[in-house]
């Protein structure tokens, strides 16, 4: 199996299909990585592919070391950028007209909610924030997060634990109908 940095050399000396293997190894993580800035699926796959966009484009810049933590520090700083600019909301003024005061509100308060969560979450430790945010925001099963983690499952559970009663495993259980 080829490493990343021979991959990326590959990729430097014209072989396409070394970027595909690139991709096919780190893409979905990738996104999930972005997601843990963007709250964001579809944002965060947006910024996945950039990075790749990145470096396709700029084949120069990479000076050695580790490929995997430069891709993981170009998704981060798009990620970081595009979250900012995603924090000032703008309504098209042709739209602003067909908000009524109670959907104005409505907004507001879901931005405000939203605002407090993600607050909440950033204050917790990145493997745990990551856990949450896939189960309860995202919806996931624990061995889809895990998965995605790189992680077993009973470590998600456990630091599931940390936060949450009853697990929502527990609830996944519950709403399984019995066998007996």
């Amino acid at each position: 199996m080829n490493t990343d940095e021979e991959l990326y050399a590959r990729f430097l000396c014209g072989e396409d299909d070394a970027i595909r293997q690139l991709m096919d190894r780190y893409l979905e993580r990738l996104t999930l990585f972005c997601f843990t800035f963007l709250h964001s699926l579809t944002e965060a796959e947006d910024m996945a592919l950039d990075a790749f966009a990145v470096i396709a484009m700029k084949r120069s810049v990479w000076y050695g070391g580790s490929f995997q933590r430069w891709l993981y520090r170009i998704a981060r700083n798009l990620s970081i950028s595009r979250y900012r600019k995603l924090r000032l909301i703008q309504v098209p003024f042709d739209e602003a007209h067909r908000l009524t005061e109670a959907s104005v509100e409505t907004v507001y308060w879901r931005r405000e909610e939203t605002e407090a969560l993600k607050t909440l979450l950033l204050r917790l430790p990145r493997d745990e924030r990551s856990v949450l945010t896939m189960l309860y925001l995202e919806n996931l099963s624990y061995a889809q997060a895990a998965s995605a983690l790189n992680m077993d499952e009973k470590r998600v559970d456990n630091l599931c634990l940390l936060y949450t009663s009853p697990s929502p495993r527990d609830r996944q259980k519950s709403r399984m109908p019995s066998s007996a």
